[in-house]
């Protein structure tokens, strides 16, 4: 990748990102040689160049134990994501580490780590394999799925587990601080062992706060005077006027999902 001092100073986030990617397999010194020593304009081209400069002296490992060195959890965020999204160009075991230290991390990052974790501990069901492998990318995607499975040795799900339990246990109170407290649930389940009575102790604590996530309205309209959008659709069918609608909506219950949370638990005992 020639262009790669001009995506680490560029605008493109993404472009930033895989420019990053490229410079983990390079010799040290060529890979320093092409991070521009120039000023950042904001703080994503600082966030890009930190990055860069990182991995360029110390590969993933070093960025994982610098973690807290990137500059704005806005985008260290952002860069969680794009190497959830782009996994086959971080085939590294290292970026586990990466993973887990964004855990740690305030709850912006976090939750991102745990929608990362989410997808590549949970089993990937037949169909989907089947479906994912249809093209190169869907393959080169699946085979660094199964490179990242094979590293979730068992030390490091526990640490999963604890530092899931850990930020449970501080939003018990309001879990959907969180954002996406079932996810977390999940991983949880996914991760924690059957002696692990503290990560049982806080699901069993949610609890109160779970039930049906979501439930259907029903409303009927007034056929004399129907919504634009739905007036729009009918004459476009044909349907003749005065016919009675009823609408449908799918309404957020703001509870935790139940089935989930007794699934982690089952999960959990069943380990």
């Amino acid at each position: 990748m020639r262009d790669i001092p001009k995506r680490l100073r560029g605008a493109d986030f993404r472009q930033a990102v895989q420019a990053i990617a490229a410079l983990r397999d390079m010799d040290r010194a060529d890979a320093s040689a092409m991070v521009p020593a120039v000023d950042a304009p904001d703080e994503q081209r600082a966030f890009q160049l930190v990055a860069a400069r990182i991995v360029a002296q110390s590969g993933v490992r070093g960025l994982a134990q610098r973690w807290q060195e990137l500059p704005g959890p806005q985008w260290r965020e952002n860069f969680v994501s794009e190497i959830g999204q782009a996994l086959a160009w971080w085939s590294d075991e290292d970026i586990v580490e990466v993973v887990l230290a964004a855990l740690d991390d305030e709850v912006l990052v976090q939750r991102r780590a745990v929608t990362f974790l989410k997808s590549c501990l949970r089993p990937i069901p037949e169909k989907e394999r089947k479906k994912t492998a249809k093209t190169q990318s869907g393959k080169a995607a699946l085979d660094a799925m199964d490179r990242l499975a094979g590293w979730m040795t068992a030390a490091r799900r526990a640490r999963i587990a604890a530092a899931v339990t850990s930020a449970l246990e501080r939003h018990v109170d309001n879990p959907r601080e969180l954002t996406w407290a079932d996810w977390y649930i999940e991983v949880l389940g996914l991760t924690a062992l059957a002696a692990d009575t503290r990560a049982l102790a806080v699901l069993e604590r949610l609890r109160p706060k779970a039930g049906e996530p979501r439930r259907t309205e029903f409303e009927r309209l007034d056929p004399d005077n129907l919504p634009w959008e739905t007036a729009a659709v009918a004459e476009k069918k044909g349907v003749p006027p005065g016919t009675p609608f009823v609408r449908i909506k799918s309404v957020g219950t703001g509870l935790l999902d139940l089935q989930n949370l007794e699934r982690a638990i089952a999960a959990i005992k069943g380990r």
